[in-house]
């Protein structure tokens, strides 16, 4: 895992400084939430194309 550049790592210093929580736990939650939106983005993908596949079929039988 590769570490954090300067920019990212200050944005985590100033924030975690505002918001009065530790610097570990910002990193922790920002990746929670990430992979949390990722997962999310990952099912509607799937969700979209079962949704393709669905009105290809019926194309297919009513000959659209």
């Amino acid at each position: 895992m590769e570490k954090l550049d300067e920019k990212m790592q200050r944005q985590i210093r100033v924030a975690s400084k505002k918001l009065g929580v530790t610097e570990g736990e910002i990193v922790k939650r920002a990746i929670s939430s990430y992979l949390g939106s990722f997962e999310d983005i990952v099912n509607l993908q799937r969700e979209l194309r079962s949704w393709d596949i669905l009105s290809a079929k019926s194309m297919r039988r009513y000959n659209f």
